[in-house]
């Protein structure tokens, strides 16, 4: 594996502390039919939030939309809009929360798969997530990024930062809404 570029680590030590909350949110993985509905629902908001901020067209809030009809469940409507971020830097930020995520992706699909899910069959994100090369792409990127410059560096893991927090917001909502007590399948 290629060593750890400067601002790859700079963007790891920037958001540990929110990734690590994020990964709390599943500590036990994709262990039940609730925690994957959950996840599947909060990602789906995040996917369509990230690809509105770093401007591309829709692809995986598109897979997760497949996976949300397969598990007859409606997407959260959208909080506080996100737009297109103007600055690149910020952008990539948030492009190493959606390119690292297809890493977590390998794990949770093997969790998917325990459950019943597959690619086409409400696993059709994280099959396609964690097959993509999108890591690879991100970590050239972080490699040709000059960690020196302070200012642009500062944007990236502000970037970094703010999409840990929406994704972390996004997965909590889908908590809220997939509560023990909601109906018509309740979350035990």
């Amino acid at each position: 594996m290629p060593r750890v570029g400067a601002a790859h680590a700079r963007l790891r030590a920037a958001t540990t502390d929110l990734h690590a909350q994020v990964d709390g949110l599943f500590a036990d993985g994709l262990d039940s039919a609730c925690g994957y509905r959950r996840y599947v629902l909060g990602m789906h908001r995040f996917a369509a939030d990230y690809e509105a901020a770093v401007g591309i067209a829709p692809r995986h809030s598109a897979w997760l939309a497949e996976d949300l009809d397969l598990l007859s469940l409606a997407p959260l409507a959208a909080r506080d809009a996100q737009h297109l971020l103007a600055d690149a830097a910020t952008r990539l930020g948030w492009r190493y929360v959606m390119a690292g995520s297809s890493l977590g992706a390998r794990g949770l699909l093997r969790d998917a798969h325990r459950l019943g899910h597959a690619d086409g069959r409400g696993a059709t994100f994280l099959a396609r997530h964690a097959a993509s090369d999108e890591w690879a792409g991100l970590r050239a990127r972080l490699q040709a990024f000059d960690a020196g410059d302070a200012p642009r560096m500062a944007r990236a893991e502000a970037g970094a930062r703010a999409a840990f927090a929406r994704v972390h917001a996004c997965l909590q909502r889908s908590f809220d809404r997939l509560s023990a007590t909601a109906e018509p399948e309740p979350c035990r």
